[in-house]
């Protein structure tokens, strides 16, 4: 197998990813429905661009996933070949990522990474060219309504959902007031939407609302106008890095209030941004991120543990976002296991009915959820000495 330049370029630098670039080839032959040699996955990642850390924490998540599958021989002696492409954090390049991945590397299946944006772009390529896909961004208008999206799937929490456990959260603390600032595209509008949705049910106020444009570097302003209402917590939905610098800006402004972010804020990244203000602030994410304070023996509890050690051996530090493309490759492997080969129709079908235990925690799809991740797999994360540990 030959190995790109990009890939190469990656392998230099990652001493600890040398072991699985094999997986990773991106010429070999594709696989035809029912026939022989090795069945080609493609990714449309965020290699370059914004959130260019969250697509490689992706990539080496995938190809631990890969070597893993292919060790286990347990596609009859086929082969699982990764094709990755970067859609550099743009919405028209990912339409061009994703039509170079079916037209000229002839995947089998797709994957897409982080950009909410960039899926919702290529989401009619995807359909009109009948591809399964699994994204690994938040937006819930990438599979909603389920009808309308037959062929796209997503692992990561609905922006709904994230609304629902912070806002709990907020609840069992006796908040009453709280300020939001959001990101300005279609994943924090939707968030903004979620959290006041719920603030309302739970009556708790939001007291001030502000938002940010996605390339902006600081936030101080729209902080300083939400803390000048006196909330108790803010509650922020952004990616990383601007989720590290919104902490960063209000623990310079002073704000002491609490600090909630969604899942989107990046995980680690958000800490390596924050640094010291990250201390003391709340997230809400899969529990896999605090593998080491998970104490089930239940099958989900026992995915998630092993595959944090397997990723932190293989890479050092863990990344939040890997276990979504953990499960992402591990669903659509399952789903060529039960259909006996690669074809689309087939492969789509299985997903929609797919429940597994994953690293992530419980998946259950159906035909009117695509984005199939129980809400039980969430919790409320906190950083403690430079760490994210489970906030109860």
């Amino acid at each position: 197998m030959r190995t790109s330049r990009a890939l190469r370029w990656v392998v230099a630098g990652l001493a600890a990813a040398t072991t699985l670039t094999a997986c990773a080839a991106e010429e070999t032959p594709a696989a035809s429905s029912g026939g022989g040699g090795d069945i080609k996955i493609g990714a449309s990642l965020e290699l370059s661009g914004a959130t260019a850390s969250i697509g490689t924490a992706y990539r080496n998540a995938l190809q631990l996933k890969v070597k893993q599958i292919n060790d286990a021989n347990v596609l009859g002696g086929r082969k699982i070949s990764l094709v990755v492409r970067d859609n550099q954090t743009k919405p028209d390049e990912a339409i061009q990522v994703v039509n170079g991945l079916i037209n000229n590397d002839k995947v089998n299946a797709l994957i897409e990474g982080g950009c909410s944006a960039c899926a919702v772009a290529a989401a009619k390529t995807v359909e009109s060219r009948q591809m399964p896909t699994i994204a690994l961004a938040s937006a819930s208008a990438i599979t909603s309504p389920a009808s309308a999206h037959p062929y796209t799937f997503k692992i990561s929490p609905n922006p709904d959902e994230d609304a629902v456990v912070l806002i709990d959260e907020l609840k069992r603390k006796g908040v009453t007031r709280i300020g939001l600032l959001n990101v300005n595209n279609v994943y924090g509008q939707e968030g903004r939407t979620a959290v006041t949705t719920e603030a309302a049910k739970q009556g708790i106020d939001v007291i001030q609302a502000e938002q940010f444009g996605e390339t902006d570097k600081d936030m101080t302003v729209q902080l300083r106008n939400i803390a000048a209402k006196k909330p108790q917590a803010i509650v922020v939905w952004a990616v990383s890095p601007a989720a590290g610098i919104v902490a960063t800006n209000a623990k310079d402004i002073g704000f002491d209030g609490g600090l909630y972010l969604d899942a989107g804020a990046g995980a680690e990244l958000y800490v390596q941004g924050a640094k010291a203000a990250a201390e003391g602030t709340h997230m809400v994410f899969v529990r896999t991120l605090a593998a080491n304070d998970i104490t089930g023996t239940d099958p989900a509890s026992a995915a998630q543990k092993r595959w944090y050690a397997d990723y932190t051996q293989a890479y050092g530090p863990y990344s939040g976002f890997a276990s979504f493309a953990s499960d992402a490759l591990q669903m659509i492997t399952n789903a060529i296991q039960q259909t006996n080969g690669t074809d689309p129709t087939a492969i789509r079908d299985a997903l929609e009915k797919m429940g597994i235990d994953g690293d992530s925690g419980r998946i259950q799809n159906s035909a009117q959820n695509h984005s199939g991740l129980q809400p039980a797999a969430l919790a409320v994360l906190e950083v403690r000495d430079g760490q994210w540990h489970l906030s109860n």
